[in-house]
């Protein structure tokens, strides 16, 4: 599929799109590092350590494409983290972080291949390569 058939988001959209990403990084992180506190498990251990740096990373790839754009970020964690914590077996919430994981693989890769803005691409680049190696390693 070449550019032309992805439309560009307006800057409204964008925008938007930015902040419901920012929100559920926090999300995720949030979950992660709870998550981390009940495992004893190492493998599950090792896999929520790698999420929880993943979504911390995450978050300020964010940050630094909103600042760049001159928008505040907002302080919104998403629902994200209210349903995963409902979840009572952690390997039940691991296999809901991964849904996570790639709902945020697909937004991105929606979203890629209009992005005019380099910076924004290429923080949202190495954003899309921490999802996508944080979901192998959930099912591998």
């Amino acid at each position: 599929m070449n550019d032309s058939a992805h439309r560009t988001l307006s800057t409204e959209d964008e925008a938007a799109l930015l902040q419901t990403l920012l929100s559920a990084e926090r999300a995720g992180a949030k979950v992660a590092g709870e998550s981390l506190r009940q495992a004893s498990d190492p493998k599950q251990r090792d896999l929520l350590q790698q999420v929880l740096k993943g979504e911390g990373d995450s978050c300020l790839h964010l940050l630094t494409c909103l600042r760049h754009l001159g928008l505040e970020p907002n302080r919104e964690t998403g629902d994200f983290y209210d349903k995963a914590m409902a979840i009572e077996s952690l390997e039940e919430r691991l296999l809901f972080v991964d849904k996570g994981q790639q709902w945020v693989i697909r937004k991105l890769r929606e979203y890629l291949p209009g992005c005019d803005d380099a910076l924004i691409r290429s923080e949202l680049e190495q954003m899309l390569k921490i999802h996508e190696e944080n979901s192998a390693a959930a099912q591998g």
